[in-house]
């Protein structure tokens, strides 16, 4: 089981934040494409709101903010 420290997400896509940028190419999200696509932030810029390193497999423990 992953553990996660939730209190470096921001209010942007959990999805993507817990499961890494690879999260959107491995789901249907009904967001995914839209406007209202909480993540294409973090897609675009490899960070969440709060400035932490969002990778591959999700947001990275020994991370440098941005």
């Amino acid at each position: 089981m992953k553990t996660v420290n939730t209190s470096l997400f921001s209010d942007e896509c959990w999805g993507i934040q817990i499961n890494g940028t690879s999260h959107c190419s491995n789901i249907s999200c009904r967001w995914f494409g839209l406007t209202a696509c909480e993540g294409k932030n973090i897609i675009k810029t490899g960070y969440n709101l709060k400035g932490y390193k969002v990778g591959k497999f999700g947001i990275e423990k020994n991370n440098n903010l941005k």
